[in-house]
C-alpha cells in the first residue's frame, strides 16, 4: 500500500488517495491505514479488482448477514462507498457497501465483509471532522 494527501491542508477534510496492492485485504486494509494516520472519522469511495471476495447481505430475522460469497473469481468493484468511524465502545469501524461486476456481466452488492485485492484497489479517502457525523439535535 501507498498513499498520498491530495492537499496541503493539515487536519480535517484533508483527502487521502490510497493505492492497495494485489493480496492485500480490503477491510483490514483500510482499518490499518485509518488507524495510523490518526484518524477518527472519513468516507470512502473506491474503484479497482477483488478475488476472494465475501459480501453480505442483512438479514433482518436474524439480525446477522448472509454471506454473498466469490471463491477463486475475480470481480471488479465498480462501486464501494462507505465510511470508517470510531466510537468509545466499538472502536475502529469500517463500513463499507460495494457493487462488484462478474466476467459474465453479472453483478452482485451487499456490505464489505471481506475482500483480497488483485490487481488493484484506488481509495479516495476523506477525513471527516466528529460533529459533522453526530449533529445536536
Amino acid at each position: 500500500m501507498h498513499s498520498r494527501i491530495l492537499d496541503g491542508r493539515s487536519g480535517p477534510q484533508r483527502t487521502h488517495l490510497v493505492f492497495f496492492d494485489p493480496g492485500e485485504e480490503a477491510v483490514k486494509g483500510l482499518a490499518d491505514y485509518v488507524a495510523g494516520q490518526s484518524i477518527d472519522a472519513a468516507s470512502f469511495t473506491a474503484i479497482g479488482g477483488f478475488e476472494q471476495t465475501r459480501l453480505g447481505f442483512f438479514n433482518l430475522r436474524t439480525r446477522g448477514f448472509d454471506e454473498i460469497a466469490f471463491h477463486e473469481e475475480q470481480v471488479e468493484v465498480l462501486s464501494l462507498m462507505g465510511d470508517i468511524l470510531t466510537t468509545d465502545d466499538k472502536g475502529l469501524n469500517v463500513h463499507g457497501h460495494v457493487v462488484v461486476g462478474r466476467r459474465n456481466g453479472t453483478t452482485a452488492g451487499g456490505h464489505l465483509m471481506e475482500a483480497v485485492i488483485d490487481p488493484i484497489l484506488i481509495v479516495t479517502l476523506v477525513e471527516l471532522q466528529s460533529h459533522e457525523l453526530h449533529p445536536h439535535h
